[in-house]
């Protein structure tokens, strides 16, 4: 049995927008859902600041116990990696969204595409 591939990454603002009833971001996730041995990731560093601001925090369980959501932890190992792009981003939690996305070649799922403008072509992002 093969792992499950990461299809896309939810930043906080996207998180949030979920939590909030976003149509844009349920049909993302819906489609990854419907892709056989597919997931969508969520960062926790961004699962934590999303936390901080979500009303509905019911709805933020739900999406983490999604069957197709991978809770992602950064890599230790990554440490200067994760410095040099908070440097450039400046949030730890869109840094870590964007080193997922890079690490597992694909996007991050948006609300604020503006914070990745930093990142060679403007980052590996599709705003909502």
């Amino acid at each position: 049995m093969t792992d499950p591939a990461v299809r896309v990454i939810l930043d906080a603002s996207a998180i949030i927008a979920f939590c909030r009833e976003s149509i844009d971001v349920g049909e993302v996730i819906a489609e990854v859902a419907d892709e056989e041995g597919s997931v969508f990731g969520l960062p926790v560093l961004c699962l934590a600041e999303a936390a901080r601001v979500v009303a509905d925090q019911d709805r933020l369980a739900l999406l983490v116990t999604h069957r197709a959501a991978e809770v992602l932890s950064p890599d230790p190992d990554s440490w200067r990696a994760l410095a040099v792009t908070l440097d450039t981003v400046g949030r730890v939690d869109a840094a870590s969204a964007v080193l997922a996305a890079i690490d597992l070649g694909c996007h991050v799922l948006t609300g604020q595409p503006g914070l990745y403008g930093g990142i060679a072509g403007g980052g590996p992002v599709i705003a909502i």
